[in-house]
Parts: C-alpha cells; structure tokens; sequence
C-alpha cells in the first residue's frame, strides 16, 4: 500500500489507484497521515473536522468516518484505536513524504555533487506537486504542507546547485527562471541565477538578474537583499576569477562497456597473478586447465566457463573409472594418446582465450602493443607443437 500526500490525496492497493471521497473521510485521512503511527487524539480530530462549532453527535460521527476510512483503505487494522485517539498504521516506505525526505537526507550526507544531485531529482520525483493539494490546510494539516512545502522548494534549490557545481549552468538557468517564478522571494535561487548566467558569459544578465532582485525584495518586504546577494553581485562586477565555471560534467555517467562474455571489465590492466593462473595450462602440459577455467569461471561470472570445468574434470577421470584393459576390448596405448591430445588441446585453447582475452580485461587487437601480439602468436605457436610433440611422444609402436 502507498499513500501520497504530495498532489492530490491518495492511496494505491496492490498497484490501483484507490479514490478517496471528498469531505470528512479526506480530511480524517489527511490529517492522521501528518501523524503517522501517532495517535491523534480525538479532540483535535473533531477540531479539525468541524471546526469551533461541532455538533452534539462529533463522536460517534467520528467512529462512522473511522469505519468508512477502514473499509477504503481494505484493511481493519491500519487504523487503530488508542485510548488517547486514532493512529494510522503507516510502514515503512509507504508514505511519498517520508521517501522524500530520506532521499533528501542522503543527498546532504553525500560529498559527490553527481550522487547528490541524483538524489535530489530522485526526491523531486516524489514531490512534483505542493502537499495536499486537494485538501483544505487546517490545524496540523497546515503546519505539514508548510514544512514539507519548504523543502520541496530547498531541495529544488539544492538539486540547482548541484547542477552548477558540475558546471551544467545552462541547463540550470531555464530550471531557476521557473523555481523564481514560484519563490521569487528565495535569494538562493536568484544567487544561483546570477551566477549561472555569469559563467555562461552573460555578466550583464547576471546583474540585471541582481538588480531584479533587489527591487522585489523592496516591493514585498521593503527590505534590501542579503550580504550573500550583495557580495555576489560585487565579485560579478570585478570579474572576480573564483567565479569561473568547473568544467562541465555529462548529465549521466556512461555505463562501462560489457566484455565478450557479458560483464564489465574488472580491472585497467592485467595483474602478474592472472598472468600466472593464465600460464598454469601451458606449465603443467594442460592438467591445470581445470583450474584456470574454475579461475576465470569466478572472476567473469560465467556459467560457460563452469561448465566447461566441469566437462574437463569429466574427461580426466576416464583415466582413473574406465577400466583399460584387453579384455575390454580396448587398448591403453590406444586411448592414452587420444586423452592426452584432447588434454593439450584444451589446455592450449583455454590458455590461449585468456591471454587473448587479457587476463579478464579485454583489449582489442588493434590496440595491442606488437610485442603483445608477438607474444600471443608465440603462445599458441608453442601450444600447437607441445599438442603435436605429445601425440608423438605417446603414439603406441606399430
């Protein structure tokens, strides 16, 4: 279940939209959901609901709208009685101010205006709209749509500021003319304006943008801007060199290229370890490949390379469950040399694959320094004729 105070009043069952009608059954949800998991006494509900004058039934009409909330929300048990009132039960996740301000919370304890600003916009989401929208602002519902009205206009300010800390000042400045029209009785975003413009190499806009500044803030509260404003708009004037914008940042990070096999590369270079684990097949003649496959099975997330261990291991214990012997109408000298060249070779091929493959940290051919060319050429050349020097070496005497 979700509720949602930003916008209209709302409440989503099992992915659906649920309607909340007007009058006393909204105002009952609005204002138990300014509590959540607190009790509200009834008192207040009454207050709320009917003002200075309720009438002589408030109570039991009180427990009817309780019944009609339980019976849209489908669940008996979200609103509870206590005996200094009613509280909503409302878990955690489920209300979109509480998401909002937890996303809000982890972009101030953030150090990287990128993930920051992320978050912000992430927190906008949730809150395009001023809180209860649709709901008349009484008693505690008032004090709610203020406080969460402040920072959705903060957060606005602040998701800005990220912007033009990654030097994004002119996606920035159409973003801050809007949040201005709504506040325009914020300095911060008429700051941010200011210098947005002035590091897009707009000085005089910037200082018009000051001075319409200051001649708001006369008009509505007869009062000058602030020294933040003011210094601002000196540094402006001086061509001030700590003003000079960062170097712009892409508005997204670009995700890392995926490998031939399917995962991103793990590391910028090959360490000497994976060089080693690399050259396990060609120092031990193939016997550990299975290694190596199992090695690379785990470093690239493969389930190919799992497998292709697995069969491996199979193939080598023929030597030790088959039983080799004339009567079974085979002959040791016949088979040894088939599971050594079958050995070798994949020996070889995992050895080769590997290092072709930079040791889990593909690089394509055509970047290839010549002597890393060279020396993969030298590997698979030296793979080819331990294969053929094998068979040789264990072809049975006719």
């Amino acid at each position: 279940m979700e509720f949602r105070i930003f916008g209209s009043l709302g409440v989503v069952r099992d992915g659906s939209e649920t309607r909340v009608p007007t009058g006393k059954t909204r105002l009952l949800l609005a204002v138990l959901l300014c509590h959540p998991n607190e009790p509200v006494s009834r008192e207040r509900l009454i207050d709320v609901l009917w003002g200075d004058d309720p009438p002589k039934s408030a109570v039991d009409n009180l427990r009817v709208y309780v019944s009609q909330l339980r019976k849209l929300l489908g669940d008996g048990t979200r609103v509870v009685r206590e005996p200094r009132g009613y509280a909503l039960t409302v878990k955690p996740g489920e209300l979109d101010a509480d998401r909002f301000e937890d996303l809000v919370t982890a972009a101030r304890a953030c150090d990287d205006p990128a993930r920051a600003g992320t978050l912000l916009r992430e927190a906008l989401a949730l809150a395009q709209e001023p809180p209860f929208a649709d709901v008349d602002h009484l008693g505690p519902i008032a004090m709610t749509a203020r406080r969460l009205e402040e920072q959705r206009a903060a957060t606005a300010e602040a998701a800005v500021e990220a912007d033009l800390a990654l030097g994004r000042n002119a996606q920035a400045i159409a973003e801050l003319y809007s949040l201005i029209d709504t506040y325009p009785l914020r300095e911060g975003l008429r700051r941010s304006l200011m210098l947005a413009l002035y590091r897009s190499g707009r000085q005089a806009e910037a200082l018009a943008a000051y001075r319409e500044a200051r001649e708001v803030l006369i008009e509505e509260l007869g009062i000058e801007p602030g020294p933040a404003l003011r210094d601002l708009e000196t540094r402006i004037l001086t061509a001030d060199p700590t003003l000079n914008p960062p170097p712009p940042q892409p508005l997204t990070a670009p995700a890392p290229a995926p490998t031939a096999l399917g995962t991103p590369p793990t590391s910028s270079g090959t360490t000497w370890g994976s060089w080693l684990w690399a050259a396990i097949p060609l120092l031990s003649c193939g016997y550990g490949t299975p290694w190596a496959f199992v090695y690379a099975a785990v470093r690239r997330r493969s389930l190919t390379l799992a497998l292709s261990a697995l069969v491996y291991v199979a193939l080598c214990g023929i030597f030790l469950v088959v039983p080799l012997s004339d009567e079974d109408g085979l002959n040791k000298l016949d088979i040894i040399p088939m599971l050594a060249l079958i050995t070798l070779w994949l020996g070889g091929t995992c050895h080769a694959v590997l290092v072709r493959e930079h040791v889990f940290t593909p690089t394509r051919s055509a970047d290839l320094p010549r002597w890393k060319k060279a020396l993969h050429a030298t590997g698979l050349t030296l793979f080819a004729l331990v294969a053929v020097a094998g068979y040789i070496w264990l072809e049975p005497p006719t």
